[in-house]
């Protein structure tokens, strides 16, 4: 595009735009597109794109957010002004013709032609990209604390890639399916903090056959995140990385799961895709991974390898305490989790004590027949003794009422049948009776 002015911009095709650059699958709806909302986390579509005398708009009724494409990077990229949003857009114009995007026609459907060509041009440009020198990738991960091993891993089987782009180089990494099709390559700026997708975003996972069977699953956003559990964590759960906040595969993927780790950010976009973790699979234990009070897996990832400390909860203890058991080099476990190997021993040690009260306190012999033997057994079993005791009050009130009844019922009997012997009642005590009188009895004599 030639003419880079604000009003040229203005009047690009932003459906093209957002479809290439952020790679929103927008479809027609009349006079319309639509899609989810890039800015919350939704299952019905209520992002809408149009042509308004000659302007593109954009209006978001999930967020209430609506406005220009300066409007829309301005609130996506997080710009503090509009002239930061103008030179993000040019600069992604440039990145858009190089990489041989195209710019549609208004009046043609930009969003169909943009997906036609996307497979084509990303597995030209991943090609390119593989024949870049990987190394500046390698050392931007690591500074990131991501396992050396599991970088070099990475880029041998080509999943990381070095783009170069007007001088400035980005860590990408190839998203495939669970067939091997390359499907997106999602960019990260290496001397910055600017991302961007080329193609149509789709989950990353390097496990996706293990993903499908798995009984436990972890879910971070990025890659970064999804890379930093695996650093985390000694035997590590098979995870996806959805690249944003928002569920953009099949329920059926984790059908074979029981339990999922939601590693999402800690903000408003990661709480909602919890709650839709939640919503879409009631039927399966969702539960959020300890950040530690950290935003996300990498700030918490960074800070364990500082070795600056960790407040560890009593979850986090237990699973220390289980690894301490099982390996033999407990100087690299110290250093794994970020902490002194004072502290190591001081939480096992804690936990063996522990341990050792717990079951002093125990009676010997096999616990009673029908004992709670955890929490939640105990508090279900105080529940129905609480309902039984409800049950037996009502029954004990009910009983009661009926003894006092046929008391009365019995004293109106008396009394009926005392007047029918014509005898005087007392309306409070009931009938007089008389006394007997005993005769004396003559004594023989002798």
């Amino acid at each position: 595009m030639s003419d880079t002015s604000v009003e040229a911009l203005k009047q690009m095709n932003l459906v093209d735009f957002l479809s290439q650059q952020y790679g929103l699958e927008l479809r027609r709806c009349g006079t319309e597109y639509k899609c989810c909302s890039p800015f919350t986390a939704e299952t019905n579509p209520s992002f809408f794109v149009r042509l308004v005398q000659g302007h593109w708009l954009f209006k978001d009724f999930s967020s209430g957010e609506g406005g220009s494409i300066f409007d829309f990077v301005q609130l996506k990229e997080k710009l503090a002004s509009f002239a930061e949003a103008f030179a993000f857009v040019r600069a992604a114009l440039k990145s858009l013709a190089t990489y041989g995007g195209r710019h549609a026609d208004q009046n043609a459907d930009a969003s169909t032609s943009a997906r036609a060509d996307r497979p084509h041009d990303v597995e030209h440009l991943y090609q390119r990209f593989r024949q870049n020198d990987p190394g500046v990738c390698r050392e931007y991960l690591v500074g990131r604390s991501i396992t050396p091993a599991l970088v070099d891993t990475l880029i041998a089987d080509g999943t990381v890639v070095h783009n170069l782009l007007g001088g400035r180089s980005f860590c990408c990494f190839a998203v495939r399916d669970g067939a091997g099709q390359l499907q997106c390559l999602d960019n990260h700026a290496i001397d910055g903090t600017k991302k961007f997708v080329l193609g149509s975003k789709r989950p990353f996972s390097c496990e996706w056959e293990t993903v499908k069977r798995a009984k436990a699953v972890f879910l971070t956003e990025g890659i970064i995140d999804y890379l930093s559990i695996k650093s985390l964590e000694l035997e590590p759960l098979p995870g996806l990385a959805l690249l944003g906040n928002q569920l953009n595969f099949e329920r059926e993927l984790l059908g074979n799961a029981e339990r999922l780790v939601s590693a999402m950010d800690n903000d408003t976009g990661g709480n909602s895709a919890f709650l839709d973790l939640v919503d879409r699979y009631s039927d399966k234990e969702v539960r959020a991974y300890d950040l530690e009070g950290h935003k996300d897996p990498n700030e918490l990832l960074v800070a364990v390898r500082s070795g600056k400390g960790r407040t560890l909860s009593a979850k986090r203890k237990l699973q220390l305490y289980r690894e301490f058991q099982r390996v033999e080099n407990r100087a690299e476990l110290a250093r794994h989790w970020g902490i002194d190997r004072s502290y190591l021993y001081e939480v096992v040690r804690d936990a063996e004590e522990t341990l050792l009260a717990s079951m002093e306190e125990r009676k010997l012999g096999r616990p009673p027949k029908g004992a709670p033997t955890t929490l939640a057994e105990a508090q279900e079993r105080i529940k129905e003794l609480e309902r039984q005791y409800e049950k037996e009050a009502k029954e004990r009130e009910l009983l009661s009422c009926r003894t006092e009844l046929m008391a009365i019922r019995l004293k109106w009997a008396e009394i009926e049948a005392a007047e029918a012997r014509g005898e005087k009642v007392n309306e409070e005590t009931g009938p007089e009776t008389k006394h007997q009188v005993k005769k004396k009895r003559n004594r023989r004599r002798l």
